[in-house]
C-alpha cells in the first residue's frame, strides 16, 4: 500500500510538471510583453505559478477551501511588504481600510490605547485618559504578548488591532509584559465607546494656566487657541502645556499649535528620496502670547507631540520637562489601489528646526523628571498632606478617583504625587521672575574622554502623516489608535 502511494505522488508530480513545462513556452514567447506590465521578473512570475499549482494540488484542504485569488494577491502584497522590514509601510485590504478611516473620523469600540510595531514587539504608546486602558492600568511601553488566547509576538499591527477592537460592552483579555517585572501581567478590559475631550485647561495655584491637549485632531488648534485666550483673562502669568501621554494626530494640527507660540519661520521640515516628500511647514507672523511656557511630555508623547515638542525648543527656547518621549517620526501616505484596498508607505522622516531627527529616538526633555507609574510610587501624598497612609482604593477600576485636571486623588481625596507637574509649576514660576531658561536644564554629561563623544538622545524623529496629515492619532502607527486597538 506505501508503495503505490509512493508512485501515485511520483506519478501526479511529474503530470503537474509536464503541466507547467508545457506553459513555459507561453510565458517566455511573451516575455518581452510581459515586462513591460509585470511588477516582477519572468522568472519569479514563474515562480508564483509554481507555488499556486503546487499548494493547489497537495495541501491536505484545497479541494474542499476555495481561495479566492485577491485574498492569495492580497497576501502576497504583504509579504511584499513586509521584505521591508518597516512596520509602517503597511498593506489594507478593503475592509481594513474602510476601518482605518473609521477610527480617523469617528468614534467606535476599543480599549483606548495607541499602539506601535518595533523591532517584532507590539508596544503600547499611550492609553488615553479615562479610556478602559487607562482605567485599567496600561502604560506607555508595555509590550503586549496575548490578545486573548493568541500569543501576538511579531504579529501584523492591524491583526492585533482587530483583536483589541470589538463592541462596546465585551471583554478582551489582554497579556502585557513590563520592564523590569518578571511575569507576564494579565489584563481583563471591557471595551467602550471611546470620546475624548481633546483639550482641558484651568487655572492652577500661583495664577500658573495649565493646557492638557490629549490628541490633535482638526479642531484641537482653535480649542488650545481658546483656551490660552480664557487663561490670559483670568490673569495667568505663565503656561504649561501638557503632552503626556498624547500619540499625537494630524500634522496640520500640530503646525497650527506652534503658530499659536512661534513668531514666524520654520516650525518642521520633512526629508525623503523622492522631492515631493521634501517639505517645510512655516509659522505665520505673530503669536497669541508670549506668556512665559514650559512643556510637558514622557514616554507616551509621540509624533505630532515631538514636532510641537521640538519646534518650541528649537524656536523659542521652551524648556521640555519630563521623561524621553516615544521617538515616531516618520510620514505614511496613503496609497487607494484600484480594487479599493490602500497602502501606506513611509515616504519621509520629520525633522525639528534645527534638523534634530525624532524617529526611533524620541526628544529628551530639558529636565528629567521620572514618570511614576507604580502605585508604590504614587501612593505618598504631596508633602504638605498629612495623611500619608494607605488608604483602601475607591472610584475608578484602579481605586482613584480623579478630578477635571485629571489629577488622581486617593479614597480620602489626598492628590496622589505628580513630580512632573510639580516640576513644571516650580520651573515656570523660576521664568515668570524672570531667571534665563539656559540656567535651568539639567547639565550635559561630560564626555568620558576625547575619544568618546556624547551622543545627544534628540538625533531621531518619526510621526505619522496619512496625507490627511494625520499620524494615526494616533499616531500613525505603525502607530495605531486604539481606541480599539
Amino acid at each position: 500500500m506505501k508503495i503505490l502511494k509512493k508512485y501515485r505522488d511520483v506519478v501526479l508530480g511529474i503530470v503537474i510538471g509536464a503541466v507547467l513545462m508545457t506553459l513555459i513556452p507561453v510565458g517566455y514567447a511573451s516575455k518581452g510583453e510581459l515586462s513591460q506590465v509585470a511588477p516582477f521578473s519572468t522568472d519569479s512570475l514563474w515562480l508564483l505559478k509554481q507555488a499556486r499549482v503546487i499548494v493547489e494540488a497537495y495541501q491536505v484542504d484545497a479541494a474542499s477551501n476555495d481561495i479566492d485569488e485577491s485574498e492569495m494577491v492580497h497576501g502576497a502584497m504583504r509579504g511584499m511588504l513586509g521584505a521591508w522590514k518597516d512596520p509602517y509601510t503597511r498593506f489594507l485590504d478593503p475592509q481594513q481600510l474602510e476601518d482605518e478611516k473609521t477610527s480617523l473620523e469617528g468614534s467606535f469600540g476599543g480599549l483606548g490605547i495607541n499602539i506601535a510595531s518595533r523591532d517584532g514587539k507590539i508596544l503600547v504608546i499611550n492609553p488615553i485618559e479615562g479610556t478602559p486602558a487607562d482605567k485599567a492600568g496600561l502604560r506607555p511601553m508595555d509590550e503586549i504578548v496575548r490578545v486573548n488566547d493568541d500569543i501576538v509576538i511579531g504579529w501584523d499591527l492591524d491583526k492585533v488591532v482587530k483583536l483589541l477592537r470589538g463592541d462596546p460592552g465585551t471583554e478582551v483579555s489582554v497579556g502585557i509584559r513590563r520592564a523590569d517585572t518578571a511575569r507576564l501581567i494579565d489584563f481583563k478590559i471591557v471595551r467602550d465607546t471611546i470620546k475624548i475631550e481633546t483639550v482641558h485647561s484651568e487655572i492652577l495655584s500661583d495664577d500658573i494656566g495649565y493646557i492638557r491637549l490629549r490628541q490633535f485632531i482638526k479642531t484641537s488648534a482653535p480649542d488650545v487657541g481658546k483656551a490660552v485666550i480664557d487663561l490670559k483673562n483670568k490673569k495667568a502669568k505663565g503656561l504649561i502645556l501638557d503632552l503626556r501621554n498624547n500619540g499625537g494626530g494630524l500634522l496640520d494640527s500640530a503646525r497650527d499649535i506652534c503658530d499659536l507660540f512661534i513668531d514666524g519661520g520654520l516650525v518642521v521640515s520633512t526629508k525623503g528620496r523622492v522631492d515631493s516628500a521634501n517639505e517645510e511647514f512655516y509659522a505665520h507672523e505673530g503669536v497669541l502670547t508670549q506668556l512665559p511656557l514650559v512643556v510637558l511630555i514622557n514616554e507616551g508623547s509621540a509624533s505630532a507631540s515631538e514636532i510641537v515638542s521640538g519646534a518650541l525648543r528649537d524656536r523659542n527656547g521652551t524648556l521640555l520637562i519630563g521623561a524621553k518621549s516615544f521617538g515616531k517620526g516618520s510620514v505614511q501616505v496613503l496609497f487607494n489601489l484600484s480594487d479599493g484596498s490602500g497602502m501606506f508607505v513611509t515616504t519621509a522622516r520629520y525633522f525639528t528646526p534645527k534638523g534634530v531627527r525624532i524617529d526611533h529616538v524620541g526628544l529628551s526633555p530639558d529636565i528629567y523628571v521620572k514618570s511614576l507609574w507604580s502605585d508604590e510610587d504614587r501612593d505618598a501624598p504631596d508633602s504638605n498632606q498629612e495623611n500619608k497612609d494607605k488608604t483602601e482604593r475607591a472610584g475608578t477600576s484602579n481605586g482613584k478617583t480623579e478630578n477635571s485636571l485629571g489629577e488622581e486623588k486617593d479614597a480620602k481625596g489626598a492628590k496622589l504625587r505628580d513630580p512632573q507637574l510639580d516640576k513644571a509649576k516650580e520651573t515656570l514660576l523660576k521664568l515668570i521672575a524672570g531667571e534665563k531658561p539656559e540656567t535651568l536644564r539639567d547639565p550635559v554629561p561630560e564626555p568620558v574622554s576625547s575619544d568618546v563623544s556624547v551622543i545627544s538622545a534628540d538625533q531621531g524623529s518619526g510621526d505619522v502623516d496619512v496625507k490627511s496629515e494625520r499620524d494615526d492619532k494616533s499616531s500613525n502607527p505603525d502607530e495605531k489608535s486604539v481606541l480599539g486597538k
